[in-house]
C-alpha cells in the first residue's frame, strides 16, 4: 500500500513515516500542496493523508481540483481515498473538507490507534484492502495485522521482505522482473540498484528457511521471480490430459476483473458452438462449414483468454483450434480429443478467479497533464547563457528554473519534478559531475526528456549520453531560440498518450479488453467492431495509429445500386449509407467478400491522405504465411495474440514516435501549426467528408494587423515571437479535429468542421479579445499590443470547392481590414460579388 503524505510541518511528516512505514506501508511526503499536486498527477496512490492549511495549495482546494479533474487525461488519483489532517477542529472546516472531496478526517493532535483504524476502514471502503489471509501451506500473512507465521510462530520480516512476500502471495502464477519490484515496492526517491532486491531476496529466504520453512521464490533464468508452484498444482497437473496444461483455473489479470465478468458469457456461448461439433461428428453429420466455424471461435478464444491472463485457458483452446483446423475429415481420435479438452476448457471458464488487485504499472512515456505551463529545468554553470536560454523559454510558454551547480538542481528536484531538462554536462569543477547527474536523474525517471549541451562534441560524450537517457545531444555554440526548437520537438515527440488510436476487430469482447488496457495511458480510443464503418470512422476520428485483426469476421454484402446496408453496433440504428462519394478502390472492396484486415490496410495504402499512417497488426494467425502477407500489404508492425500489455504498449509507442518524427516535416517550427501543404491536405479531407455528411464546413482567413510595422520597428526576431504566441494561441484553442495551418507570411487559415459561420465568427472573437490582450516587449524595451483582422465562409452556402470558399473568406477578410481591422467578418452577398478583387489594406 502506498501513501502520498501532504504535510509541511516536517516532525510530524517524520513520526507519521516511522509510524506507517512499521505499519508496511510504503510512504511518500510532500511538503506543499503544488508538490503534492506534481505527484499524484504522475504516480498512483492507496491514500491520501491531507493536512488543511498547506503552502501553495491549500487542503481544501486540493480535494477540489483532484475530484473535479475533468483532463482528457485522467487522473491516477481521481478517486483514491483522502484522510483530512487539521487541527481547526470546528465543524464548518470539516464541512468544507467533506464537501470538497475528503472522504475522513482526523483532529490533530490525534492518536496513533485511531489514525491507524481510519487508514484501514478507508482502505477497506475502496476495496483495496486484500483477503483476510493469505497461505502458502503452513505460511500464513495477515494484511490486517502485518504479520507473518509460519506454522503459527512469528516470522521476523522488514517493511520490504514483507511487501515482497505479499506480493508473490498475491499474484502467484505471475513472473516479476526486477524493474517491475522497483516499480511496485520503492518509491522514486529511494532509487535502488537490481542488486537491492536480490538482497532482500536472498535475506526474505534465508529468515522463513530458519522457521522451517522450505524455499517459496523460485528464480527464473533471465526472467525475474516468482512464487514456487505448491505440490497441490503439480499434483493437479497431473490429472490433466496434456502434461503443460493445469486444470486449475487461473486468476484473471490484476484489475481487468470486471471487464472479464462482463465477457465471460459471451466465451461460453462460443463454446457452446464448439461443443456442438463433436455432437455432429457423433451423428456423422459434421458439414465443412460447421468445422470451419467452430475453428474460428477456438482461435477467437486462444487469443482472447491468453490477453485476460489465462493462460492455461487459451493452450487448452489453441489445441482444440488445432484439432479443428485440419484439412482432413475428423475422425474418433479427433472426437476422443475434443472430448478431453472440453470440459477442460469449460472448467476454467467457468471457475476462473477475479482480483480486485489494480493493474500492475508500467513505465510509459512521460506525458504533461492539464492546461498547466510546461516546467523547464536549465542546468548550466554559464550564468549568462543560462540567463538568455530562460529568457527565450519564457516566450515560448515554459516555466523556467535555473540552476547553476547540482547542489541546486537537486533542491529543486526534491520539490517538484520537470517535464523537460536541460543540462550542460561540463561543469567547471569536475567533467564526470555532470555525466554522475545525468545518470541519477534517468534512474528516478528515465522517461524524462533531457536535451544535453556540451562543448566536447565527439562520439564517446554522444554515446554516453543516450545509453543515460538523453534524447538530444547539442554541441555549442548554440542560440537560445535554436534549443527551444530543438526542446519543442523532443516535448512533442515524449507527450504521446493524448494520440488517436481505431482499433478494428470482429470480437466485442477483446476491443472491450483493449479499451481497459490502453484507456489509462490516456489515448483517445475508437473500438469499432463492423468493418463496413471502417472508412467513413477512418475520416470522422482522425486517428494518429490503426491497431487491424487479419480476420474480421462475417462476409460483407453484395453492393446494390451504389448502397451498403451498415449494421452498427446495438447503440446505432442501421442506415443507407450512399458510396458513390468513394474512392473507387474503396468501392471494390466493399463489393468483395469476405473482408479482411489485409484489405483494410491495402487500401489505406494505396491512398495519398493515409498512406503513412502507422497500421499495427494484432492477430491470433502467427504462421509466417500471415506475417509475411500482412508486411507485404503495408504494415508496419505485428503482434500475436494472446495481447502481452507491456510489449502492446511498447510497439505503439515506438510507432507513435516515428510519426511524430515524420509529422516534424509538415508543421511550421516557429508557430507550431501545420504548413501550408499540410492545412491544404487536411481541409481537403474535411471538405469532402462534410460534404458526404452534409454537414457545415467554415473556412476562416486570419491575418495579423499592421505586421510589417512591427518587424519595420522592433526587427524580425521580436515579429517571431508575435507569431509564435499567435500560432501558440490558434493551436491551444481549436478543437483536434479543426485545423489550423500558418498560410504564408502573417496570414493563418482554420477549418471548422461542423461549425456554421455565425458560431466561428464568435470563437474567433474570443481569441481575438485574449490575443488583444497579451502584451509583448519590442528589442528596445518598449511595450506593444496586436490585434488581427479575419474572413469565414461557410460550405455550401458561399462556395461548393474549397477554392470558391478561400476567394469568399479572403474577401470578407479584406473589408474587416478595410473597415477598421481588428475585427471578424462573416461572408456577405456584397463579399460574393468582389471575390475577385486582389486588393488588400
Amino acid at each position: 500500500m502506498k501513501i502520498l503524505c501532504v504535510e509541511d510541518d516536517q516532525g510530524l511528516a517524520e513520526l507519521l513515516q516511522v509510524i506507517l512505514v512499521q505499519q508496511h506501508y510504503q510512504f511518500e511526503v510532500a511538503t506543499d500542496g503544488m508538490m503534492a499536486w506534481d505527484l499524484v498527477e504522475t504516480y498512483p496512490y492507496d491514500l491520501i493523508l491531507l493536512d488543511l492549511v498547506l503552502p501553495g495549495l491549500d487542503g481544501i482546494r486540493f480535494c477540489q481540483k483532484l475530484r473535479g479533474n475533468n483532463s482528457p487525461v485522467p487522473n491516477p488519483n481521481r478517486d483514491t481515498p483522502i484522510l483530512l489532517m487539521t487541527a481547526l477542529d470546528e465543524v464548518t472546516n470539516k464541512v468544507m473538507g467533506l464537501d470538497a472531496g475528503a472522504d475522513d478526517y482526523v483532529v490533530k493532535p490525534f492518536i496513533v490507534e485511531e489514525l491507524l483504524a481510519r487508514i484501514r476502514a478507508l482502505l477497506r471502503r475502496n476495496k483495496v484492502m486484500r483477503s483476510p489471509i493469505l497461505t502458502y501451506d503452513d505460511l500464513a500473512l495477515n494484511p490486517n495485522s502485518c504479520q507473518v507465521t509460519y506454522k503459527t510462530k512469528p516470522v521476523p520480516l522488514t517493511s520490504k521482505e514483507y511487501q515482497l512476500l505479499e506480493l508473490f502471495l498475491r499474484n502467484p502464477d505471475q513472473i516479476f522482473n526486477p524493474a517491475r519490484l522497483l516499480d511496485r515496492l520503492w518509491t522514486a526517491e529511494e532509487c535502488p540498484g537490481e542488486g537491492a532486491i536480490r538482497s532482500h531476496i536472498k535475506s526474505l529466504r534465508k529468515k522463513l528457511k530458519q522457521m522451517g520453512s522450505k524455499d517459496i521464490v523460485e528464480t527464473i533464468y533471465k526472467l525475474g521471480y516468482r512464487l514456487k508452484r505448491r505440490e497441490d498444482r503439480e499434483d493437479s497437473q497431473k490429472m490433466a490430459t496434456d502434461s503443460t496444461i493445469s486444470t486449475v483455473p487461473a486468476t484473471v489479470a490484476p484489475g481487468l476483473g470486471e471487464v472479464w465478468l462482463e465477457c465471460r458469457q459471451s466465451y461460453v456461448a462460443r463454446l457452446t458452438i464448439i461443443k456442438d461439433v463433436t455432437r455432429y461428428l457423433e451423428e456423422n453429420r459434421l458439414t465443412s462449414s460447421q468445422q470451419q466455424e467452430a475453428e474460428i471461435e477456438a482461435h477467437t478464444l486462444t487469443g482472447s483468454l491468453g490477453s485476460f491472463g489465462l493462460e492455461e485457458a487459451s493452450a487448452i483452446a489453441r489445441q482444440i483450434q488445432q484439432v479443428l483446423k485440419q484439412k482432413k475429415k475428423l475422425g474418433l481420435a479427433d472426437l476422443e480429443k475434443l472430448k478431453q479438452l472440453l470440459p477442460l476448457l469449460e472448467h476454467h471458464l467457468e471457475h476462473s478467479k477475479t482480483t480486485d488487485l489494480p493493474p500492475l504499472p508500467i513505465v510509459f512515456p512521460y506525458t504533461s497533464f492539464g492546461t498547466t505551463p510546461p516546467f523547464l529545468l536549465i542546468i548550466d554553470d554559464d550564468a549568462i547563457f543560462a540567463k538568455a536560454l530562460a529568457e527565450e523559454a519564457r516566450t515560448w510558454g515554459f516555466e523556467v528554473e535555473i540552476a547553476n551547480n547540482l547542489e541546486q538542481s537537486q533542491a529543486i528536484l526534491n520539490s517538484r519534478f520537470p517535464q523537460v531538462v536541460i543540462i550542460d554536462l561540463n561543469f567547471s569543477d569536475d567533467n564526470d559531475k555532470g555525466v554522475e547527474f545525468l545518470a541519477a536523474i534517468n534512474r528516478q525517471n528515465p522517461t524524462l526528456p533531457i536535451v544535453i549541451l556540451t562543448v566536447e562534441d565527439n562520439f564517446a560524450k554522444r554515446l554516453e549520453a543516450a545509453r543515460l537517457g538523453s534524447q538530444c545531444f547539442l554541441p555549442k555554440p548554440i542560440t537560445p531560440p535554436e534549443v527551444l526548437a530543438i526542446v519543442s520537438q523532443v516535448m512533442q515527440t515524449s507527450n504521446l498518450s493524448t494520440a488517436r488510436l481505431l482499433v478494428v476487430d470482429d470480437d466485442p469482447d477483446l476491443l472491450r479488453l483493449l479499451h481497459t488496457l490502453l484507456e489509462p495511458f490516456g489515448y483517445q480510443l475508437t473500438m469499432l467492431q463492423n468493418p463496413q464503418e471502417f472508412w467513413k470512422t477512418l475520416e470522422q476520428t482522425t486517428p494518429d495509429l490503426l491497431i487491424l485483426d487479419i480476420r474480421l469476421g462475417a462476409a460483407l454484402p453484395l453492393l446494390e445500386e451504389n448502397k451498403v446496408i451498415v449494421a452498427d453496433s446495438p447503440a446505432s440504428s442501421s442506415r443507407n449509407i450512399n458510396t458513390s462519394n468513394l474512392s473507387e478502390t474503396v468501392s471494390q472492396v466493399l463489393t468483395e467478400k469476405p473482408l479482411s484486415g489485409i484489405d483494410l490496410c491495402k487500401v489505406i495504402r494505396s491512398d495519398p491522405r493515409w498512406n503513412r499512417l502507422p497500421i499495427i497488426f494484432l492477430s491470433g494467425h502467427t504462421d509466417i504465411e500471415t506475417i509475411q502477407s500482412s508486411f507485404e500489404a503495408g504494415a508496419d508492425d505485428f503482434l500475436g495474440k494472446p495481447i502481452v500489455v507491456t510489449e502492446l504498449l511498447n510497439r505503439i509507442r515506438i510507432r507513435l514516435e516515428q510519426r511524430k518524427l515524420w509529422s516534424m516535416s509538415e508543421i511550421d517550427e516557429l508557430t507550431g501549426v501545420s504548413l501550408r501543404r499540410k492545412a491544404l491536405q487536411d481541409l481537403t479531407r474535411l471538405f469532402n467528408l462534410a460534404k458526404r455528411q452534409q454537414q457545415p464546413l467554415s473556412l476562416a482567413i486570419l491575418d495579423l494587423d499592421f505586421f510589417k510595422r512591427i518587424n519595420d520597428d522592433y526587427g524580425h526576431e521580436t515579429g517571431d515571437r508575435v507569431l509564435r504566441y499567435f500560432g501558440q494561441l490558434l493551436g491551444q484553442t481549436f478543437r483536434q479535429e479543426d485545423v489550423v495551418g500558418r498560410w504564408g507570411g502573417e496570414e493563418f487559415v482554420v477549418g471548422l468542421y461542423g461549425t456554421n459561420k455565425q458560431q466561428g465568427v464568435q470563437r474567433l472573437e474570443n481569441i481575438a479579445y485574449y490575443f488583444s490582450q497579451n502584451h509583448f516587449v519590442g528589442g528596445d524595451g518598449s511595450i506593444f499590443q496586436m490585434t488581427f483582422s479575419g474572413g469565414i465562409a461557410q460550405f455550401p452556402e458561399d462556395g461548393d470547392d474549397l477554392q470558391t470558399l478561400y476567394r469568399a473568406a479572403d474577401a470578407a477578410l479584406y473589408r474587416a481590414k478595410f473597415e477598421g481591422r481588428n475585427q471578424i467578418f462573416p461572408v456577405i452577398e456584397e463579399d460574393l460579388k468582389r471575390e475577385n478583387s486582389n486588393g488588400r489594406a
